[in-house]
């Protein structure tokens, strides 16, 4: 028991999770590819966009093929989006994150315990980045994602013994409830779309995870780096209009606010709930 503590807490430990999770960044990848498009997740096997030639295994390995490629297809030289990489990257880092923070930092706690939280919240951290680049390049959160995340992270959060199944029910009923009543608030006073039941449904999703104690925190910290983003490109695309003077009508500056909600639920896994106990003046 002690020796299996010991390795699960290793640096070792830690590496081998981040490697985990660079090559499910690369599935991530052709979830964010081809989902949108309505394409299958399983087959054909990986492609290059260009010529259709199949990517072969040793092509295929996590940021580093990237690089020795230049980010180029073998075959035909077409190059390759650089988000394929960022990606990867990016869930080697998740995964190591949350290995280090979940696993190897509490080992005290049951093995089991400790690698069934790992799952579940890189299953959910997994989520949220194939939904927000999707986001980023459709500005849809397609329901095939979200519908089915929410049970499924819902009965997984109980083998995370984090949040109480209580916190977790109300947390993703509210959370698209929120939203839908913000929607409509929107649309009956503006008689315009804004927030889409997307995020609402996203929203959901990390109520199931998080539970509803999370959500205040996920929705203001969402909401100010949203506006933190916008408003200098907003004021960019205005002096821009006023630069050429163009009699056509400004565009109304539409930025995905899924990855905002995204950022603001992980920055909760992470620090959240004892950042929130320190704001009430509550000590942990």
């Amino acid at each position: 028991m002690g020796d299996s503590a010991a390795l699960l807490s290793s640096p070792l430990a830690t590496a081998a999770a981040g490697l985990f999770g660079a090559l499910w960044g690369s599935f991530f990848n052709v979830c964010i590819d081809r989902i949108p498009r309505g394409e299958s997740i399983v087959r054909p096997g990986s492609r290059c966009d260009g010529c259709g030639t199949p990517i072969r295994a040793g092509d295929n390995l996590p940021v580093i093929s990237y690089l020795l490629l230049r980010g180029r297809c073998r075959t035909c030289r077409a190059p390759f989006s650089a988000r394929h990489p960022l990606v990867e990257l990016l869930a080697a880092l998740l995964a190591a994150a949350i290995w280090w923070r979940f696993v190897a930092a509490d080992p005290g706690e049951a093995t089991a315990i400790r690698l069934a939280r790992f799952a579940v919240y890189f299953t959910f951290a997994g989520t949220l980045t194939v939904l927000s680049f999707i986001d980023l390049a459709t500005q849809l959160l397609p329901d095939v994602i979200t519908l089915p995340a929410i049970p499924i992270l819902f009965f997984a959060g109980f083998g995370a013994h984090g949040a109480g199944w209580l916190e977790r029910l109300i947390g993703a009923a509210a959370g698209y409830l929120c939203f839908l009543i913000i929607s409509e608030f929107y649309y009956r006073v503006l008689r315009r779309e804004g927030l889409g039941l997307g995020d609402g449904k996203l929203l959901a999703v990390i109520g199931a995870v998080l539970g509803w104690p999370a959500l205040p925190f996920v929705v203001f910290v969402g909401s100010f780096t949203g506006a933190f983003v916008s408003l200098p490109i907003a004021i960019w695309q205005r002096r821009g209009a006023d630069t050429t003077k163009t009699r056509e009508p400004l565009r109304r500056l539409q930025i995905p606010f899924g990855p905002f909600l995204a950022l603001a639920a992980l920055s909760y896994l992470f620090i959240g709930p004892a950042l929130l106990l320190r704001w009430l003046g509550i000590d942990s």
